[in-house]
């Protein structure tokens, strides 16, 4: 079996990848479609983003804000809202 390896997001230590993705699922959950993330999760999300694997893409000319919307197949996703009005989707799942 593969030993757990150890996350750290945004000062958040977690002892396993899947923890991590479990916490940001919670994030998640947490809001509606259409929602605007809070400040303290946009800032964890922000260094998570950081990791995703077309993070430069992703972050684009820089993020103003995050909000959640519908995805497929009945469930929801984070989506950036950059500084030049632009947006895009992105998996948390990525950026573990």
């Amino acid at each position: 079996m593969a030993k757990p390896q150890p996350v750290e997001i945004a000062g958040h230590r977690f002892e396993r990848k899947t923890d991590a993705r479990s916490f940001m699922k919670v994030m998640l959950n947490r809001y509606r479609p259409g929602d605007a993330v809070s400040a303290a999760d946009g800032a964890f999300l922000v260094e998570a983003l950081k990791r995703h694997p077309e993070a430069v893409t992703k972050i684009g000319p820089g993020v103003r804000s995050f909000q959640v919307r519908s995805a497929d197949y009945g469930t929801q996703c984070f989506w950036i809202l950059r500084i030049d009005g632009s947006e895009e989707r992105f998996s948390y799942k990525s950026c573990v």
